[in-house]
This record gives structure tokens, sequence and C-alpha cells, in this order.
């Protein structure tokens, strides 16, 4: 691959079935599902898609089943946005994965994930001359770490910048499981949930000096930048030393949060990668993108009907 790309992001692809519902179901109950779409999904397939449309010249590694349906319309809609599948992977055993999304009406979710081929991606499907050619090497939400740490390792001797959005199938094995990976990361996005979560706080309200204070831990590992996405609050930015609650955008009516931290992340990377730079005052504009285009994202159903093209996103820029 010659092509010189602005981000790889690695990680799941997925279908998603998403099931409109008026309430989430209690135990052993029942309820009406108003309308069912299938929409191609995955934390990083979502993410390298939201990238793709926003302009940056991306790629996908991931492991799909045997050119299956599920997996053919999943490159489908990469092709749309110009997105590079020259390096995505196949599974000769396993189907591409699907994830079931039952979505309430004031648009909260419960999300059930069959990973399938997507968690079968291998460390032996992570080449070293297939990532060489990226500025930005993005990880997120897989249960099998192992090709993550490999792709780090590699990018970190590349002097590659790595970004890690990783999802509670990650962040459920504990942090002395994921020290590994951790070690070889650059930049940490965690949302409030999995921050808590890995750290073992008892304390769910996060304030600055809670903040601070607990994640020392991390940046004794390495890490040179953490945030933490807030909802509708923000997200908080932190290097060890200087920190900012960047506020999210305002959003009259939210309709789905499917895919907001995927989109968080894009906008993210789209700032990120045009600099390439690690003064605190950059990260800070890079957040504001994040949090722009994760307000796009919940306005419409899915996790990528609401993502700009790079032509929407100048628009939308200019009417701040």
């Amino acid at each position: 691959m010659s092509e010189k790309l602005d981000v790889i992001c690695i990680g799941a692809a997925l279908m998603d079935m998403v099931a409109k519902v008026e309430r989430h179901p209690l135990e052993d109950d029942e309820v009406f599902v108003s309308d069912l779409t299938l929409l191609s999904g995955g934390a990083a397939a979502n993410t390298a898609y939201a990238c793709a449309k926003l302009g940056l010249s991306t790629a996908f590694i991931g492991k799909l089943g045997p050119h299956d349906e599920f997996g053919g319309k999943i490159i489908e809609d990469f092709k749309e946005v110009r997105l590079n599948t020259s390096l995505i992977k196949y599974s000769k055993k396993y189907g591409t994965g699907s994830a079931y999304v039952a979505l309430n009406s004031k648009g909260d979710r419960r999300i059930y994930a069959h990973s399938g081929a997507a968690n079968y991606l291998s460390k032996e499907d992570i080449v070293p001359s297939e990532l060489s050619q990226t500025k930005v090497i993005f990880l997120s939400s897989l249960k099998n770490t192992d090709p993550f740490i490999k792709a780090a390792t590699i990018a970190k001797d590349k002097e590659i910048t790595v970004i890690l959005n990783p999802g509670m199938l990650i962040i459920d094995q504990g942090l002395e499981t994921i020290k590994k990976l951790l070690e070889n990361i650059d930049i940490l996005i965690l949302s409030q949930r999995e921050y808590v979560t890995l750290l073992k706080l008892t304390n769910p309200i996060l304030d600055e000096k809670l903040i601070l204070k607990s994640s020392d831990i991390l940046f004794r590992l390495g890490i040179k930048v953490l945030i933490i996405t807030m909802g509708e609050k923000g997200a908080f930015l932190t290097n060890g030393d200087d920190s900012a609650m960047i506020p999210s955008n305002k959003v009259e009516g939210v309709t789905d949060t499917t895919g907001a931290g995927d989109a968080f992340s894009a906008g993210f990377i789209y700032k990120f990668v045009h600099q390439l730079n690690h003064n605190f005052e950059n990260y800070k504009e890079d957040v504001k993108y994040g949090n722009l285009i994760a307000s796009q994202c919940i306005q419409k159903i899915g996790a990528r009907n609401g993502i700009p093209s790079e032509k929407e996103l100048i628009i939308l820029i200019d009417e701040k």
C-alpha cells in the first residue's frame, strides 16, 4: 500500500440491528418493536467511516466473515466514503459479527454485541509494513487486545501517534490485564463510565480534583493525554500538568446516542492530524472538534447518519 494515510482504525466492524421501542423491558418482560433497521456499525468501523466522510485518508483493519452478506454491506458502506478497505482481513471459520441495539423514545440504548469474526483478529494479522504509512493509529473495542498491543508497539517504534478509545470489552478486563496495552498508548479517550470502572472509583461523580488524583497511575504508564467524555457536560482534558473542561455543543433534541463516542474520536482525529501538535492548547481545539461531531451524530438515528462531510463541517464551523 503506497497511499499515505491520515489514520488507520483497528477494531470491530459489525452489523447493527437497531430496534425502536417505547421502553426497555424489565425482567421476564416483552416490549413491542415499532421499527427495525439494519446499519453498519462497530466502534472502530464507525470512527473510520466518520474520519473518511470528514475527508481524511482513512483505512480500516478488522476481521469480517468469509464474504458473507453482512460483511458485504459493511464493505459497500465503507466504499461510499472512499475508505481504504485493502487492509481488511477475512475469517475462514467465523461470520461477520452483529450487535442488537434497543433504542427507547428518550434516545437511551441497550446493546448486545456478538463479535463474530471481529474478535478473531490476531496479532499475526497486524503487518508492520501496512502500518508504516500513516500519521495516526486508532484502536477501539476488541475484547482480544493482542493485535492492539502489537499495533501500538509497532507504532511506538515508528513514532506514530496511537489513540485508544477502549470500550467496556477492554475496560472490564481490569487495569492490570490491559497495562501492557496502555504502556504503548499516547492518547487515551474514555467515557465517564469507563474511567470510573477502570480505576475502581467508588464515587461516580467526577470533578477535576478527583480526576487529577486518580489519573496519576495512567500517566505513570506513559500516557501523554487523557480525555474523559462526559455526555452533555462536555469532555475533560488533562496531560497531568494542565487540565480543562471543554463544554459540549448544545443540542435541542437528542435522537440517538449510539456512536456518540465514536463520532467524538473522529472529530478529535480530524483536527489533530492537520497539525500533529501535542501542545495542550492544540489539544483543546482537537477536543472542541470532537464535541462538535458528536453533537451532530446524536441528532439522527444510528452511529453514522449524522456525521457531516468535510464541506458540511466547514459550514458548521463558520456558523459558530
